[in-house]
């Protein structure tokens, strides 16, 4: 029983033993990809593998579409890490003596000794990769004068294996500003000149040499330059009022002249649009109407303004046949505040003599339209003739919402003498007219 009992025990720990060995073989590295480094070298080949042991060993056979071993190599080295997985390339480019696509086996041995083998594992595409050189935008802005720009420079390539840099002749080349298309082609010496129109002001130029069945094994390529600015033209315009004070209700003449800067110097333009404006100390407009400039540069406009405000005449450059403002003409304005008074009134208004000999004053302020003050101050006058010589004796400036559509007040002055009494608004030198109520004769 004894010996039955140690041989058990041996059997357990041969199969204890024996699992670790089993799950290493299961978890090999596993080969993810094999493919071309496109960024340049397109000769070097990059092998994806995960592995949780790590590599210890790769290697690479290229075959040709026949299946042969044209090329091998064991030199790898590490590309880039993520824990288990790890990108490798070859040390040096493949020297294959065609371009093309070849499939690829990989070997790889982890840090355990545990090998995988993967038969066309990817492909290395034994393919040229093109750029662009000594690209030049001249000028580096468009102008009113002249709307295009001049594109040039070189298009090379570099030869798989050699790394050997040519120029790339009689290749078209697409350029692309906004929606304007243009297409050249490189000359002997691989370079390329286009003019290219420039229609919206801050936008690159996009350069690119599309695939071209002529050449099957030419990787394309693009180059975007640096913003194209607009230069636009110097517009001014002039405004002129007939009146800077008016009551509320009176109408204003807006008038001026729109010039921009020529070769030849300012002179008046024929065309575009003037939008007269109210703005606010926010800056904030509402447009009164938007009139077209004459032949001879003017415009004018005449307005009814509600408020006292800042009369902003703002120049509108004319419209392409796209539907949008032309960006090659500069906008440009013109402010001038004006004040508008709004009209006040005193329709009630009531003078006695209280048994005290006090004079008890009372009425209401009524303003026009939607606007108020903010603070309503009255005066008190007194004349013993009525004619003139009135002399404020006093004052308020708690006016309240009568109910009636005006504001109330009330007055209570020491006065003996007989005589004439009025209420009297002053106004508001930027927003409200002066009024005063009709006087009264109090014994």
């Amino acid at each position: 029983m004894r010996a039955a009992r140690l041989v058990i025990a041996v059997l357990t720990a041969a199969t204890v033993v024996m699992f670790p060995s089993a799950a290493q073989a299961a978890d090999g590295p596993e080969i993810q990809y094999a493919t071309s480094q496109f960024e340049s070298e397109t000769g070097v080949l990059l092998v994806g593998i995960w592995s949780e042991a790590g590599v210890a060993a790769v290697h690479a056979d290229v075959k040709n579409g026949s299946g042969e071993v044209i090329a091998s190599t064991d030199a790898f080295s590490l590309d880039s890490d993520q824990e288990e997985f790890t990108v490798w390339a070859t040390q040096e480019p493949f020297l294959l003596p065609e371009l093309g696509y070849y499939p690829v086996d990989v070997r790889v041995t982890d840090n355990n000794g545990v090998t995988t083998t993967r038969t066309d594992a990817g492909t290395l595409s034994y393919v040229v990769a093109t750029f662009f050189d000594s690209v030049t935008v001249k000028p580096a802005t468009a102008t009113y004068e002249k709307r295009t720009v001049t594109v040039s420079g070189v298009l090379k390539e570099r030869r798989p294996g050699t790394r050997e840099i040519r120029r790339v002749p009689a290749a078209a080349i697409e350029l692309m500003s906004g929606i304007n298309w243009r297409d050249t082609t490189t000359g002997p010496d691989g370079g390329f000149s286009a003019e290219v129109p420039i229609t919206e002001s801050g936008r690159r130029i996009f350069v690119n040499f599309p695939y071209d069945s002529s050449r099957p094994y030419h990787l394309s390529s693009s180059y975007d330059t640096p913003d194209v600015l607009i230069k636009p033209r110097a517009t001014r315009v002039t405004s002129t009022v007939t009146a800077k004070r008016v009551k509320a209700g009176e109408s204003i003449t807006v008038s001026g002249v729109v010039s921009w800067k020529t070769p030849a110097g300012w002179v008046p333009v024929s065309t575009g649009r003037v939008n007269v404006s109210a703005c606010n100390a926010q800056d904030i407009c509402t447009s009164f109407e938007v009139v077209p400039v004459a032949a001879d540069g003017t415009y004018s406009l005449t307005l009814t303004p509600y408020e006292t405000t800042t009369l902003r005449s703002y120049y509108i450059p004319p419209y392409r046949e796209d539907g949008y403002m032309d960006p090659f003409v500069a906008v440009s304005q013109r402010d001038v505040p004006i004040v508008v008074l709004q009209k006040s009134s005193i329709p009630r208004f009531r003078a006695s003599r209280e048994s005290s000999g006090a004079v008890l004053l009372t009425g209401s302020v009524e303003f026009a339209g939607h606007l108020t003050p903010g603070t309503i101050p009255v005066e008190f006058q007194f004349s013993e003739t009525g004619a003139g010589d009135w002399l404020t004796v006093g004052d308020d400036d708690q006016s309240y919402w009568d109910g009636e559509g005006g504001y109330e007040f009330e007055g209570r002055l020491t006065e003996s003498r007989s005589g004439w009494w009025r209420a009297r608004y002053p106004g508001d030198p930027q927003n409200f007219a002066a009024s005063a109520s009709t006087k009264i004769y109090v014994p």
